[in-house]
């Protein structure tokens, strides 16, 4: 019934149907129980990634009987904080720190690269004990503002309407943060 944190991700695997190939994503979705376990909670397979069957598995979830997430941890998909927010109204939702990087670092030019991850990084490093959610707002805004001369649309990685959930990780004890603010344990 209960889960202090429930992740999913999909992970791109070839798979073989017929005679071709394609690569498919593996819906992957764990949760962490009251004694701090992981237990596989979901695992479908589908030719693409889409909100549209997150929903499907997290419905299930509550068909199975689950009942309270204090956190979902998910990646960065577009309108997912909306299904989760739906399913499970309580809880918290974290978008993944490391796909939100990968995403700005692929509109980088890599000559940029190096440069713009180590700011990046120390953006989302709010691992510390003084550290605040206005804290890593004035990050991003000097992130913002040291870049946008050589990339215009910088900002629209950070926008308003979505930006916080990638930050719901400072609410937490600084000793899970670094747990929390990524999927990459499924990856």
């Amino acid at each position: 019934e209960t889960y202090s944190v429930i992740f999913g991700d999909c992970i791109f695997i070839t798979v073989r149907r017929g005679d071709s190939y394609s690569k498919e994503a593996v819906y992957v979705c764990y949760g962490v129980n009251r004694e701090n376990k992981r237990e596989l909670l979901g695992l479908t397979i589908n030719p693409t990634e889409s909100v549209s069957v997150w929903e499907t598995l997290f419905t299930q979830l509550k068909t199975r009987g689950v009942k309270n997430v204090k956190l979902v941890v998910a990646d960065g998909i577009k309108e997912m904080e909306g299904v989760v927010l739906k399913l499970f109204p309580t809880s918290k939702f974290q978008k993944c720190v490391v796909h939100k990087m990968r995403n700005v670092l692929l509109a980088t030019r890599p000559k940029d690269k190096a440069a713009v991850a180590e700011d990046l990084k120390h953006v989302f490093d709010n691992f510390s004990s003084d550290s605040t959610k206005q804290k890593a707002f004035e990050k991003i805004e000097t992130f913002c503002k040291k870049w946008e001369d050589k990339y215009a649309d910088i900002r629209r990685y950070f926008n308003a309407q979505t930006i916080e959930y990638y930050l719901t990780y400072i609410d937490f004890h600084v000793d899970v943060r670094r747990l929390i603010y990524t999927t990459n344990s499924i990856e």
